[in-house]
């Protein structure tokens, strides 16, 4: 009887703590999703806060507090900030510090995390922007184009592996395949682009038109 009753004792004491934890982690979860409501009124500003609050939510999965599987249903179901975005945020704060970041704004920020990656010299971000060059100018200051544009540059310039040739054998597989969808339908073909998981159609005002008309 007594061993019963502190095995009950036990298990009581088990779920009072989980109880308090996950309240704890809720709790938490509605700080940083306020956080960044209000950082959003002025994202050019705030972006580094937004990406640290992100950062958060992912690494103590305080997602899951709020009944989600992954900081990607999370996004999806409160609308706070695009998964695509979220994830910029998260890598400038992973790679740059606050104000080398703050300094260089958060696409070229996130530009040149692309870039330090590219190149075959063991740079960072933080040091292009502290003291690089992109296309004769201070990499701090350069347009996102030119660090695109050399960031292509450098990755052309690598030998492609057999995952890398069947990745971009699939990309123009998805391509080819959805212009001749939207072509079957009467709404051309537009622009198609793969990058990484995200495929773009770049369309003009006449074809949106036409495509929200047929949807009527």
């Amino acid at each position: 009887m007594t061993t019963t009753k502190a095995s009950g004792g036990g298990s009581r004491l088990i779920a009072a703590t989980k109880a308090q934890a996950l309240a704890a982690h809720r709790k938490k979860l509605a700080s940083l999703e306020r956080l960044i409501r209000r950082r959003l009124a002025t994202v050019v500003e705030s972006f580094y806060d937004i990406g640290v609050a992100l950062t958060e939510i992912l690494k103590k999965k305080l997602y899951a507090a709020g009944g989600h599987a992954s900081l990607e249903a999370y996004l999806a179901a409160t609308k706070l900030v695009g998964v695509a975005q979220a994830m910029k945020l998260i890598a400038i704060v992973r790679e740059i510090p606050r104000e080398v970041a703050l300094a260089a704004g958060p696409e070229r920020s996130y530009a040149l995390i692309g870039l330090a990656k590219a190149t075959a010299e063991p740079d960072s971000a933080a040091e292009l922007i502290e003291r690089g060059t992109v296309a004769g100018q201070p990499a701090a200051k350069a347009p996102v184009r030119a660090i695109a544009a050399a960031a292509k540059a450098e990755r052309a310039k690598r030998p492609k592996t057999a995952a890398t040739k069947e990745r971009e054998k699939a990309d123009a597989a998805v391509v080819k395949g959805l212009r001749a969808l939207l072509r079957g339908v009467g709404l051309g073909a537009g622009v198609v682009g793969v990058e990484g998981g995200e495929v773009r159609v770049a369309w003009t005002r006449a074809q949106a038109e036409r495509a929200i008309a047929r949807g009527g």
